[in-house]
């Protein structure tokens, strides 16, 4: 029952993320041909769009602002945790959502001999609040993936299993992180 119960959990997360993306599918359509298209906008180094009712942004590892990336990298340390593949659906003023493929190096027994793994998941950003230091500008603290396909993979002999939804803090500085 307990099973059960984990995967009934599972199904209504995935529901509302994906009830939560035709929404704000709908709420983008005002902010303009090239966000309802879907188009990426990549701002150069730390200038960021003050404007009042700029969608919030995520900073990535070289401190550049961006909305709609095709890839975000996770671990700025060594890019051994990413998003790749990324397709959006929705990027709105309290959150974005969209899929991808998860990749992450399993450091066992070394990282430098580990293997990457890949796993499809649907994407949530939110958390927005504002920038420090950018005053108008707001990003995105928080990415949640929720997986869609197997969660297993084996390292150094022994398999293992991802939970269904993970949450990873975004740094203000680009990345996971504090």
């Amino acid at each position: 029952m307990a099973i059960q119960s984990r995967r009934d959990k599972v199904r209504a997360a995935a529901l509302a993320v994906a009830s939560g993306a035709v929404i704000a599918t709908a709420a983008i359509a005002t902010l303009g041909p090239a966000a309802a298209a879907g188009r990426p906008h990549h701002s150069p180094a730390r200038t960021f769009d003050a404007a009042a009712g700029a969608v919030p942004v995520v900073i990535n590892c070289v401190g550049k602002d961006q909305t709609s990336p095709t890839s975000y990298i996770l671990a700025c340390g060594d890019g051994n945790a990413y998003v790749a593949k990324l397709h959006w659906a929705a990027w709105g003023q309290t959150d974005a959502f969209g899929n991808g493929t998860y990749t992450f190096r399993a450091c066992i027994p070394t990282c430098s001999a580990g293997h990457l793994h890949y796993f499809p998941a649907l994407v949530a950003l939110w958390g927005a609040k504002p920038l420090t230091g950018h005053p108008g500008t707001r990003y995105f603290t928080r990415l949640t993936l929720i997986y869609t396909g197997n969660r297993r993979y084996t390292a150094g002999g022994k398999t293992y299993r991802l939970p269904p939804t993970a949450t990873f803090p975004l740094s203000a500085s680009g990345g996971a992180g504090p």
